[in-house]
C-alpha cells in the first residue's frame, strides 16, 4: 500500500524480545523500570574494583588477559541464567513457526538479539579495565580496542554454551538442558573463580607460570586478545582462529535449529529414596506430599537452574583450602564449606514455591486443604533426603579424592548433614505455601534471620573443624542423633 511502512523480520523480532527481556518481569508486577540496569552496575563496579587492584603491578599482556577472563566469566555465568522459560520458548516457537520467516533470518534476529544483551552487559565490564589499560600505555585507542575485543570474547563464550544448550534440548529435551545448565554454571562458578584466584600470582610471569600452562591459555580467546592489544600489527594472525571458531559456531546453530525433544513422562518404579521417603513422613497426606515436592526438586527446570549453581562457592572454597600447605586451613575452610548447602536452604525453599507453569494455582485450590506444619514437615523432608544427603555424599567423596583422610572427612561430613538437617527444621517454618504453586515468588526473607543461620552453621563448622578427632566424632555422632529424632514421624500423624 502506498504510504505504509514495513517492519523489517530482524527489527520486528529484535523489538520484541528486548522489550521482554527489559522490562517483562516489571510489566508483569505494574512497574515500568528495566530489571536489566542493577545487573549492569554491580558487574560493572565489580569489574572496577578487580581492575584497580592489578593495576598497574602486572605487565600489559597479563593486566588485559586477567580482566578480559574476568568480564567473559561473568558474561558466561550470566548466560546459564539466560535459558528462556518454557512459556517464553513455546510463544517462540508459535511466533516463528506461522510467521514467513526463513530459518536464516530467525537466526540472524537470535544472534543479533544475543550480540546485542552481550555487548550490553559487556561494555559496561570492560569500560574500568580498558581505561586502566590505556592510561597505563598512554594510548588513548588502547579504550576502544580492549571494549570491541571483550565484546568478541563475551559473544565467543555465550555461543558456545548457546550451542551446548540448544545441542541438549535438541537431543535430551528441556529437562536435561536446565540440569545442564545448572551443572555448568556450578562448576564454571568454582573452578572458573578458583582458577582466576590461583592465576593472579602469575601475571608477573609469562604464561608458563599460570596453572593451565602456556597450552591451556593459548586456547583460551581472552590471552589471544591480550597479544593482539600489545602488537596489533604483528599479532594479526590470532583474528583468524578467533573468525574460524565463530564461524562453525554460527554453523552448528543453524544446524541443530529451533527443534526441541519432548519430555518423556513415563513413569517408572518408585525408587528406594522415594520409598524411604515415604516411611519417614507417616501418614498418606505427607507422604504425598514429600514425594511430589522431592520429584519436582530435579524435575521443575527452574528449581535446578537456581538451585546447583549455589554449590559453587563452596566447592570453590573447599578446592582452594585443601591446596594449602597449612594444616588447619586444610579442616577449617572444608569444614564451613560444607555447611553452605544448609546456609543456602533458605533460598531455595523460598524459590520452592514458585509454579513452573503459570495459572497452575487452580489444580491446589480444588485440592483438600492441607495443614501448613504438615506441608512444612513433608518438605524438610524432601530437602534433607533429596537434597542435604546427596550433596554431602558428593562432598565426602570429593573430600577424600582431593587428600583429605577418610576419617576426618567421614566426621566434617556426618556433622554437617547432622547439623545442616537440624537446622533446616526451623528454616521451613518461612514456609506458608504449598510448594510449587505460586506464579510470583514471595518477597524476600529477613535478612537478619538469614544471617543468624549463616552464622550459626558457619560457627559450627569452624569449631568442629579446630577440634580434636574424637570430639569431632562426638558433634557429628551428636548432630546425627538430633536430626534422628526429628525425623521420626509424630504420634497420631505429622
Amino acid at each position: 500500500m502506498a504510504g505504509s511502512t514495513a517492519t523489517h523480520p530482524i527489527r520486528a523480532l529484535l523489538q520484541a524480545w528486548l522489550l521482554l527481556d527489559f522490562f517483562e518481569v516489571a510489566r508483569r508486577r505494574g512497574g515500568d523500570a528495566s530489571t536489566l540496569t542493577t545487573t549492569i552496575f554491580s558487574q560493572s563496579f565489580l569489574a572496577l574494583i578487580v581492575a584497580a587492584l592489578l593495576y598497574p603491578e602486572p605487565p600489559p599482556v597479563p593486566f588485559a588477559a586477567a580482566n578480559l577472563c574476568l568480564s567473559t566469566l561473568l558474561v558466561a555465568l550470566g548466560a546459564f541464567d539466560t535459558e528462556q522459560p518454557t512459556h517464553r520458548r513455546l510463544a517462540d516457537r508459535v511466533l516463528l513457526g506461522t510467521a514467513p520467516v526463513r530459518g536464516l533470518v530467525a537466526l540472524a534476529a537470535r544472534a543479533a538479539h544475543g550480540a546485542f544483551a552481550t555487548m550490553l552487559i559487556t561494555v559496561g565490564l570492560a569500560l574500568p579495565p580498558g581505561i586502566m589499560l590505556a592510561c597505563r600505555q598512554h594510548d588513548a585507542l588502547l579504550a576502544p580496542g580492549y571494549v570491541l575485543l571483550a565484546c568478541a570474547c563475551a559473544g565467543l563464550a555465550i555461543g558456545t554454551l548457546s550451542v551446548a544448550l540448544r545441542a541438549a534440548r535438541r537431543f535430551a529435551g528441556a529437562h536435561a538442558a536446565a540440569l545442564l545448565a545448572g551443572t555448568g554454571k556450578a562448576l564454571v562458578l568454582a573452578f572458573g573463580l578458583a582458577l582466576f584466584a590461583l592465576s593472579l600470582p602469575a601475571l608477573r610471569h609469562d604464561a608458563d607460570a599460570l596453572p593451565i600452562g602456556r597450552l591451556g591459555a593459548e586456547l583460551l580467546p581472552p590471552y589471544h586478545a591480550a597479544k593482539l592489544l600489545a602488537a596489533p600489527a604483528a599479532e594479526a594472525w590470532r583474528l583468524l582462529p578467533l573468525g574460524a571458531f565463530a564461524l562453525l559456531l554460527l554453523l552448528l546453530a543453524l544446524a541443530l535449529g529451533d527443534d526441541e525433544r519432548e519430555a518423556n513422562l513415563r513413569a517408572g518404579r518408585e525408587g528406594r529414596a522415594l520409598a524411604q521417603l515415604r516411611r519417614l513422613a507417616g501418614t498418606p497426606p505427607a507422604a504425598g506430599l514429600a514425594v511430589f515436592t522431592a520429584t519436582m526438586l530435579w524435575r521443575s527446570p527452574g528449581v535446578r537452574a537456581r538451585m546447583l549453581p549455589l554449590l559453587g562457592v563452596p566447592a570453590a572454597i573447599a578446592f582452594l583450602a585443601l591446596r594449602s600447605s597449612d594444616e588447619q586451613g586444610r579442616y577449617l575452610f572444608p569444614s564451613m564449606a560444607l555447611q553452605f548447602p544448609a546456609i543456602y536452604l533458605p533460598f531455595v525453599i523460598a524459590m520452592l514455591q514458585q509454579a513452573d507453569h503459570q495459572g497452575s494455582r487452580w489444580l491446589f485450590d480444588s485440592s483438600p486443604a492441607v495443614p501448613r506444619p504438615l506441608v512444612q514437615r513433608a518438605v524438610w523432608l524432601a530437602l534433607v533426603v533429596h537434597v542435604l544427603l546427596p550433596v554431602q555424599l558428593l562432598a565426602l567423596a570429593a573430600l577424600v579424592a582431593t587428600g583429605l583422610r577418610i576419617g576426618d572427612a567421614v566426621t566434617l561430613s556426618l556433622f554437617a548433614f547432622g547439623a545442616g538437617g537440624a537446622i533446616a527444621r526451623a528454616m521451613v517454618r518461612r514456609l506458608d505455601d504449598l510448594p510449587f504453586s505460586r506464579d510470583e515468588l514471595p518477597k524476600p526473607a529477613d535478612f537478619g534471620d538469614l544471617m543468624a543461620f549463616a552464622l550459626v552453621l558457619a560457627g559450627a563448622g569452624a569449631a568442629v573443624a579446630i577440634a580434636t578427632p574424637g570430639t569431632r566424632a562426638f558433634a557429628a555422632v551428636a548432630a546425627l542423633a538430633v536430626l534422628a529424632l526429628l525425623l521420626r514421624p509424630p504420634r497420631g500423624g505429622a
